[in-house]
């Protein structure tokens, strides 16, 4: 059986029901699944998510965030891809039992470098889907092969009015030292992040402008993020006592990921924004 990087695992920082797997957005929760839903509301409020969106959303995870578009925005049809087969089977699963079949078949296991494959973005009886004009990405875009790409997809796929929303890790425009620059290298290779992935906000905002975007707005929520989150998992491991000391291999890597956030964060290494831009048609 193959081992997944993107996997189940993050339910045990979860409450109730849910499977959320961002950082979560901590202006005011003080629980991982109230932070994880925040922060997906305010990607969802940055593109102005409604019933008139066609969303494609590219790694929807467990289907926590598919689930929110679907019953807070009430959006008109979902498609997306998402890169863990675990998570993709529990997040149809989970569409299916909530009364949502439709939109179910319309989210597959895949890349994003599929994205603009037309056999995936037709239903089962082979007809086309509604034209997408909502492209999310939430806390995901940095893993992607090449989010460069991934943008030049996005355009591809959207309609000519559409638009574009991520959550992401930026690179701060602070100098670093060559310690610092170690770490950060080392971090990012084992999160399964390329490194050609984490650049400054101007470059970022020139990657999306030089794809056809414009009206590009990237907002800085870091420190509603970073170490909050931190602060966050060291108080909620030590309140769960043993009865999660089971996966400890799990805590390693959730513990080392908020520590090495923390640092970064307290270094002015990375930051992290919400990010919409508008598709332009003269391009």
């Amino acid at each position: 059986m193959n081992v997944e990087f993107h996997d189940l695992s993050e339910k045990i920082l979860n409450s109730g029901s849910s499977y959320w797997g961002n950082l979560g957005y901590w202006q005011s929760p003080n629980d991982y699944s109230s932070a994880c839903s925040a922060l997906a509301d305010e990607l969802a409020q940055e593109v102005e998510l409604g019933s008139s969106s066609h969303v494609f959303d590219a790694g929807f995870g467990c289907g926590d965030q598919l689930l929110l578009w679907l019953k807070k925005y009430q959006v008109s049809s979902i498609q997306g891809l998402n890169y863990s087969e675990s998570q993709t089977s529990l997040a149809q699963q989970r569409l299916n039992d909530q009364g949502f079949a439709i939109a179910a078949k319309h989210i597959r296991y895949g890349s994003v470098t599929d994205m603009c494959d037309e056999a995936l973005l037709r239903t089962s009886d082979s007809k086309p889907t509604e034209a997408v004009n909502t492209v999310l990405a939430l806390d995901c875009a940095y893993h992607f092969p090449s989010r460069a790409g991934f943008l030049r997809s996005s355009y591809k796929l959207l309609n000519d009015s559409g638009r574009i929303g991520l959550t992401d890790i930026l690179l701060s425009d602070s100098h670093s030292t060559v310690w610092q620059r170690f770490i950060l290298r080392t971090m990012l290779f084992l999160s399964n992040i390329p490194v050609k992935n984490i650049v400054t906000l101007n470059t970022y905002k020139e990657e999306l402008l030089t794809t056809g975007f414009d009206t590009v707005i990237i907002r800085d929520i870091s420190d509603q993020v970073f170490t909050p989150f931190s602060d966050w998992l060291k108080v909620f491991k030590q309140s769960e006592g043993q009865e999660r000391s089971k996966s400890k291999l799990v805590w390693l890597k959730y513990d080392v990921t908020a520590k090495f956030l923390k640092w970064a964060d307290r270094n002015d290494i990375l930051r992290y924004a919400v990010i919409s831009a508008k598709k332009t048609t003269n391009k």
